[in-house]
């Protein structure tokens, strides 16, 4: 899908529900060719379908910040926080730390809900994939009750970690990006407690 022009991204406005789903950093050896072009650094991913069509399947594309930033504008829509692992940058934070220009006015987050929203984040950079269908319901759904935890969420979240083609651990997956990447020290102490409590296969560790 081309989007380069601004009058290109009203048409496409006019003619399907774009919305944004993720801010993310493109790690070291990663690339991806995004709408306007080739994304080398961060980028957005919008979900979209045919206006009216409220069964219609959504579909997804990458932008750059710049490319997002017009998106936003034209949709009306707040910039999403960025989320970036990394530990040598400025301005980098992860969702829900409360720092972000487009959370002030929001309540904080609660620390379960952020856990697991990096931990998407994360499986979605290590498998190199766009949190559709599942995960991006499980996004969407913790970010409108963010003061509540997500508990069905990390169920659910931990059954698809657990399809990993390796047999990974997510925790695993995150030292192999760890490899060519100064990550962050990322803990899941919430969603660690609440599957071993219950005896659940735990598949984030």
């Amino acid at each position: 899908m081309n989007c380069r022009a601004r009058k290109r991204k009203e048409e496409l406005n006019r003619k399907f529900y774009i919305q944004p789903v993720n801010y993310l950093k493109l790690l070291n050896g990663q690339h991806k060719q995004g709408c306007c072009g080739s994304l080398d650094d961060k980028y957005y991913i919008f979900s979209y379908r045919p206006r009216g069509d409220y069964d219609a399947q959504s579909k997804y594309f990458f932008v750059g910040t710049h490319c997002a930033n017009e998106f936003l504008n034209i949709i009306k829509h707040d910039p999403l926080p960025l989320f970036n692992p990394l530990i040598h940058e400025q301005g980098n934070h992860v969702p829900g730390d409360g720092n972000s220009s487009a959370s002030k006015d929001k309540a904080p987050i609660h620390p379960f809900n952020r856990e697991l929203l990096t931990a998407i984040n994360m499986l979605c950079i290590s498998w190199d994939i766009i949190p559709e269908s599942g995960l991006e319901s499980i996004i969407k759904f913790t970010n409108n009750k963010s003061t509540d935890p997500n508990l069905n969420g990390i169920e659910w979240f931990n059954g698809i970690v657990g399809k990993d083609r390796h047999k990974r651990s997510l925790r695993t997956m995150i030292d192999q990006l760890r490899e060519n990447n100064e990550l962050k020290n990322l803990k899941f102490d919430e969603l660690n407690n609440y599957l071993n409590e219950r005896n659940i296969e735990n598949n984030i560790n």
